[in-house]
């Protein structure tokens, strides 16, 4: 199958949007104060303590809550109707189905529609899907100043497999990156990948 940028660009913040909810619900709740606003000093949220963050990130209205984040996911799925295969087609709108019928249940569904994804048989929803995942990872790591090391060789095998794909002009960008490992050159790989997607095809 020769994607769409269109549809590339779906697959890639599907990944994005669940390992969003996977990492707040790896997180949640929170009881201490001090983490609870390093976490919201990193993503922005207006909250002042654990019990605010706790709330916010349960509050629907909020763009940041576990909701809304899974919202954005299911529309990317129904947007990619006709790119998966109908089996994870058909699984992913039984979770879905599942937690809109209970939405305590979205932590554990995040997890699961990554299980789907991760066992798509098509090569290149499963890469666009992983790249995903680990930028957004990688996003998370710097924001909060953690260990990236398996984050950086797990994307190592990603930018090597687009590379493959004759998306050659992301290697200076990710060696760049490699070099110095900042948030400056995050941005300027993402703004790079971010590119892919104004191709006509891939």
């Amino acid at each position: 199958m020769i994607l769409l940028t269109s549809n590339a660009q779906n697959i890639f913040w599907l990944g994005r949007y669940l390992a969003r909810v996977q990492y707040a619900c790896s997180q949640f709740p929170f009881n201490d104060d001090d983490r609870a606003v390093e976490y919201a000093h990193a993503f922005y949220l207006p909250v002042f303590d654990a019990a605010s963050l706790n709330v916010l990130l349960q509050d629907e209205t909020q763009e940041a809550s576990f909701q809304q984040q899974f919202q954005c996911a299911k529309n990317n799925i129904h947007d990619l109707r006709g790119v998966l295969s109908a089996s994870s087609f058909a699984e992913l709108n039984q979770l879905i189905g599942e937690a809109e019928q209970n939405r305590t249940y979205i932590c554990d569904i995040a997890g699961d529609c990554r299980e789907v994804l991760d066992s798509e048989e098509n090569h290149e929803v499963f890469l666009f899907f992983s790249l995903g995942q680990k930028i957004e990872q990688l996003d998370h790591h710097l924001r909060l100043k953690q260990h990236i090391e398996v984050v950086i060789v797990e994307l190592d095998s990603l930018i090597i497999l687009l590379q493959a794909l004759g998306f050659e002009h992301l290697e200076p960008y990710w060696k760049q990156l490699q070099q110095k490992i900042d948030v400056q050159n995050f941005y300027l790989l993402s703004e790079q990948i971010h590119n892919i997607f104004t191709l006509d095809r891939l």
